[in-house]
């Protein structure tokens, strides 16, 4: 596949290797599909055609959901039928058609070729990735090592919820009263829980960029961050004398920074230094005192007002005071691991396991075994959406294309 970006003409596009074609919503993409489909099925194109003919059962077609799938369909179909019937009168007003028919030698045998295939769309290899990814693994079932049969289910919701509640029940009614308190701020209940995680919970696991110490527990953490929070409390009421004569001879524009909100924010700040810590909510007032918000509300050329208590509210704003990394971060695992188990247990499989199956077959012992069968059975593939969030969808269409020169036509 090329790096080199082309305009794209679907009468000229060459048929062999890697062809990644992009474009927004509506720009066409069926219309181009239907066609490539048109040029395959006869072995048009001049020098940028296939070396050969391609029967509908050779030539597969991915999409990404249901709806696209029969609408693909419908597409393909509609223009056989019409480029057949334009091949009997031997012209049509459609510049797609005319400038097929401008290609073909024979227009009858051509017909006839439209008229099989026409016939064929219902079994025509028009699926979803998922339909794909279950053909594949189901007809190849040795290679693949889908000895035993599974039942496939399209809706995991009730098993993730089931696996989200048993994470709540072993992870939170344990809990302090304090720290249930904290996580009840964020989440009411497992279905709160649940709504935070469902999108990870899906397809491959997600890499977290800062993950938590393994072994750090809700208890460690809260007591950290509620250490923090009273240790600048502590400070507050300690230095809050001091910080007054500092603001009063420093450079500050009063305008943004004027007295009678200082006085307001100070009383705020005050109330909260004197109360006990049980959640970790701040007051708004307390970003006023921070270094960088004073340095900010200082005049031009005008001397800022720089305390030690400034710069630790400033790092008690910048830190995370937070427990929902770290349930998250768990949540995710255990509940992910708890579903495929009970999956296993079931002996089912969902659309996405499809996906991350036929990808471990093709990495596998039997891998180029596979992808060879897959290879022979379709020369040809057309994936509409190729979507890079879909990982495993560009390992295995890699590698059932890998090492041959009939690959794919994206």
């Amino acid at each position: 596949m090329t790096d080199t970006a082309e305009s794209l003409d679907p009468l000229r596009l060459p048929l062999i290797g890697e062809r990644l074609i992009e474009a927004s919503a509506g720009t066409g993409k069926t219309f181009t599909i239907a066609a490539l489909y048109l040029r395959l099925l006869l072995g048009l194109g001049g020098e940028a055609a296939y070396p050969r003919a391609i029967s509908v059962e050779e030539l597969l077609v991915v999409t990404f959901t249901e709806a696209a799938t029969e609408e693909l369909r419908g597409r393909i179909r509609s223009n056989i039928h019409e480029l057949r019937i334009a091949c009997l009168r031997g012209e049509s007003d459609n510049p797609l058609y005319s400038a097929l028919l401008a290609e073909i030698a024979d227009k009858d045998d051509a017909a006839k070729t439209l008229l099989l295939a026409e016939r064929q769309m219902d079994e025509a290899a028009v699926f979803t990735i998922h339909g794909f990814c279950q053909r594949m693994l189901s007809l190849n079932a040795f290679e693949s090592g889908m000895l035993f049969e599974q039942q496939l289910i399209e809706d995991e919701s009730r098993l993730r919820y089931q696996a989200c509640a048993d994470f709540w029940r072993r992870h939170c009614y344990p809990l302090t009263r304090d720290i249930a308190a904290v996580i009840h701020d964020v989440w009411k209940g497992p279905r709160d829980l649940l709504k935070s995680l469902d999108r990870w919970l899906q397809g491959e696991a997600p890499q977290l960029k800062s993950p938590p110490a393994p072994n750090e527990t809700l208890a460690e953490r809260h007591q950290q961050i509620i250490a923090r929070i009273d240790s600048l409390k502590q400070q507050w009421r300690e230095q809050v004398g001091e910080i007054e004569g500092v603001l009063e001879n420093s450079g500050l524009d009063r305008r943004k920074f004027n007295r009678g909100n200082q006085g307001k924010w100070m009383e705020k700040v005050n109330a909260w230094a004197q109360e006990e810590t049980l959640s970790y909510q701040l007051p708004d007032a307390l970003e006023k005192f921070a270094q960088s918000f004073l340095l900010e509300r200082t005049k031009a050329g005008g001397e800022p007002p720089v305390h030690p208590l400034f710069s630790a509210v400033e790092s008690l704003l910048a830190s995370s005071l937070t427990l929902t990394d770290l349930v998250l971060a768990r949540a995710m695992v255990e509940i992910r691991d708890a579903v495929a188990r009970e999956k296993r247990r079931r002996g089912e499989l969902g659309f996405d396991d499809m996906l991350s199956r036929l990808d471990e077959a093709l990495r596998g012992d039997s891998g180029e075994t596979l992808a060879s069968a897959i290879r022979q059975r379709f020369p040809v593939a057309m994936i509409d959406e190729f979507r890079t969030p879909t990982l495993s969808s560009t390992g295995f269409f890699a590698a059932s294309g890998a090492g041959s020169r009939r690959r794919l036509c994206c």
